[in-house]
């Protein structure tokens, strides 16, 4: 049983605890956010999911939770760790717990709203929620193939543009219209996933200040943050077992879809094709991305590695053509992916035919730890971890406007 000595009139109001649940690993990290300063990483830790030889949800779930509990008791010690010697415990109790889900705890859907009335009617907070709540319902018959209406958990919705009578507006209450369209982004997730995570959490802290998201959307806002003259590009976020594309155009997300195949998809084909056990075949992966791996085995590995990369970007074609519906495919590209794999896949990648009239290549950018911490600042000897950086720079927009 986990010790918890958080209380709410304790909590340290600078300081926020990341939580990132992917397919392969789940990290969290300490940060202290203070208005008009850049956030500031304290402590990082990372815990891998255990292998899944057959993916099983009830199984994967239980995995994610047990890394899920190494990582907050790991958190725990680094707490006590950066307390002062005579501040009381509280000063190390965070007031805000960001929970980001990454592939495949997410489901991430683009909804066009369209509000037309013969009579003109005002446009209020209560009637802006009806309608959401209206489309949300909708979303849920949609999904029930894939989520039980019971099991669907809304954990976080964004409007991204708003039309009164066909004109943008930022602030529509107060005023009567007879058409209204809506632009928003709603991440879902399992009701089952995302109370199994909030059990777990209490366990160790007694806070309701817990905010879940999506990644993709926590990516869309750092890259706004970071490369602010882009307004049209991809995102691609390369996990162990999926692969979610985004596209941006105009400075909106207009859509994002998910594959199921990620680094882990390369360790189970070497697997199968060797019949050689998983952990070998992570470790012929390894050997082979780093040009380490013995001349004996190279030829094979090779090929097994060159089938899946094109299995993955006939995929990832196959994406790109769904999301040409939703505007004109640009040539840049923002990835995420784990360090060691990040470059197969940037060559994976630049292979693509996004847009064949295109005579310029792709200008490919993997965001490294290199990229991202400059954003960012950081404690002696912490982890330089890109997906919490990337969390970290939305997690203080939230905090800023919570304080408003």
């Amino acid at each position: 049983m986990a010790f918890s000595f958080f209380t709410k009139r304790t909590q340290n109001e600078t300081l926020a605890l990341l939580i990132d649940i992917g397919s392969a690993s789940v990290g969290g990290a300490l940060v202290k956010i203070e208005k008009g300063k850049a956030p500031h990483i304290l402590a990082t830790t990372r815990e891998d999911i255990s292998f899944q030889e057959e993916l099983s949800s009830t199984r994967f779930v239980l995995a994610m939770n047990h890394a899920l509990d190494r990582v907050l008791k790991t958190v725990q010690v680094k707490q006590l760790s950066l307390r002062p010697s005579r501040e009381p415990a509280g000063s190390v109790i965070p007031a805000h717990i960001f929970c980001t889900l990454s592939s495949p705890w997410f489901i991430l859907k683009s909804r066009h709203i369209h509000i037309a009335r013969e009579k003109a009617f005002e446009v209020t907070e209560r009637s802006l929620e009806e309608f959401l709540n209206e489309d949300i319902e909708k979303l849920k018959e949609e999904l029930k193939e894939t989520l039980p209406p019971k099991d669907v958990r809304i954990i976080e919705k964004n409007i991204i543009q708003m039309k009164l009578n066909g004109y943008e507006v930022k602030n529509p209450y107060g005023r009567e219209v007879l058409r209204m369209e809506l632009t928003m982004t709603v991440g879902v997730s399992s009701l089952r996933v995302i109370q199994s995570i909030e059990r777990k959490l209490s366990n160790f802290f007694h806070t309701t200040a817990l905010h879940f998201g999506v990644f993709p959307l926590a990516a869309f806002s750092a890259i706004r943050d970071m490369f602010s003259d882009e307004k049209n590009f991809l995102f691609l976020d390369i996990t162990g077992e999926a692969t979610d594309v985004s596209l941006v155009n105009n400075d909106l997300l207009a859509g994002t879809v998910s594959f199921p195949y990620g680094k882990n998809f390369f360790i189970r084909e070497i697997s199968t094709g060797l019949h050689t056990p998983h952990e070998e075949a992570e470790s012929l992966l390894s050997m082979f991305l780093a040009g380490t791996l013995q001349s004996s085995k190279q030829n094979d590995v090779k090929n097994l590695v060159e089938y899946v990369e094109n299995k993955w970007l006939a995929r990832f074609e196959k994406t790109l053509t769904t999301l040409s519906g939703q505007g004109i495919l640009p040539l840049t590209v923002f990835f995420t992916a784990d360090t060691d794999i990040a470059e197969l896949f940037s060559k994976v990648v630049g292979r693509a035919k996004i847009d064949p009239r295109a005579s310029e290549p792709l200008d490919i950018k993997h965001l490294d730890q290199f990229i991202v911490a400059k954003f960012v600042s950081f404690e002696s000897e912490v982890i330089r971890d890109p997906f919490i950086v990337v969390e970290a720079l939305l997690a203080t927009k939230i905090v800023a406007s919570l304080k408003k």
